[in-house]
């Protein structure tokens, strides 16, 4: 008997998703307008997500690369440059997190590698004997902290060893905040996007279900008189709906994938971090390309039974 009863459950399963997909093909225009408004809502959502984790690397890339400089003058002993070193990795209130030193010799041979080809400027460099100055690069975890810094190596003590820094009003700083603003604008928006486009999407699919009810009226009474029980007149609408969601994510993962991220490789001379950014999507579309379709037909089943719950009133037969 429990072999029976599992078997006429499966063949009943099979007729909801039979009919469903009839349903389906039954209503042509209804259903790729649907289709194509939930492609356009899923799309949104990956387009969002690759340009959210794109800026944000691009803001932590810029944020690695701020320092600032301090220059010393040329009687500056190694040993009193080590001492300024010292000091600012001992404040534990400037969370240093690095300290390279740059002596004179490696200064040069830094700037004559980036200028090997002008021989006028390394034959007037070649005539300075102490036009390169000793250095220290200093980073912090919090590029803010980076005007402390500055404050201790020009105070009056250091005036004798410290020549001048590369601070500048905190410019780079300023820069990286305002790429993160819009970073966070870009994340915003493409949200509000999503959100409009997925409200658009329930209420399409909403409507259209409604209408295959409608159109289904008789039929559905015929089920009900011959005691068809809730789940058989309820599960081809949601497997209707389901199916717009499902093709609706292949077909915006396709976009995604084949279209949108081979094109946006052009802009990497542009952002570097975008080629980054690429790479992880695609190795990670295994797991991309499942989760769009699941979202697709979460929301088509969602709109489905809100549909349901308003336009099919299913009597129950005493």
């Amino acid at each position: 008997m429990k072999g029976s009863s599992f078997k006429r459950k499966l063949i009943n399963a099979k007729r909801v998703f039979v009919t469903g997909a009839h349903s389906f093909f039954r209503n042509t225009w209804l259903s790729v307008a649907a289709t194509i408004v939930m492609t356009i809502t899923l799309a949104c959502i990956l387009v969002t997500f690759f340009a959210s984790y794109t800026l944000n690397n691009t803001v932590k890339s810029f944020t690695e690369k701020i320092d600032v400089s301090i220059f010393f003058k040329t009687d500056a002993t190694k040993e009193q440059i080590d001492e300024v070193s010292t000091k600012l990795r001992n404040d534990q209130d400037l969370q240093v997190k690095e300290i390279t030193y740059i002596s004179k010799e490696d200064a040069r041979a830094s700037f004559e590698e980036q200028n090997k080809d002008d021989i006028k400027t390394l034959q007037a460099i070649a005539q300075a004997k102490d036009a390169f100055p000793a250095s220290i690069r200093v980073k912090t975890l919090d590029t803010a902290k980076l005007q402390e810094v500055v404050k201790i190596t020009r105070q009056e003590k250091y005036k004798e060893i410290v020549d001048k820094d590369s601070y500048k009003d905190d410019a780079k700083r300023t820069a990286v905040d305002r790429l993160g603003n819009v970073a966070k604008f870009m994340r915003n928006g493409g949200l509000v996007f999503s959100v409009l486009f997925g409200a658009i999407s329930i209420l399409v699919i909403l409507n259209t279900i409604r209408m295959t009810i409608f159109n289904r009226k008789d039929e559905i009474e015929i089920m009900q008189l011959i005691g068809a029980s809730k789940w058989y007149i309820r599960g081809p609408f949601i497997v209707e709906a389901a199916i717009y969601g499902a093709i609706a994510g292949i077909i915006a993962s396709f976009l995604f994938f084949v279209g949108a991220l081979t094109q946006v490789v052009k802009l990497q001379s542009y952002v570097e971090e975008i080629n980054l950014a690429v790479t992880r999507f695609n190795s990670s579309s295994w797991i991309i390309i499942p989760a769009t379709i699941a979202i697709g037909m979460i929301i088509g089943a969602f709109s489905s039974y809100l549909a349901i719950r308003k336009h099919l009133k299913i009597k129950t037969i005493k």
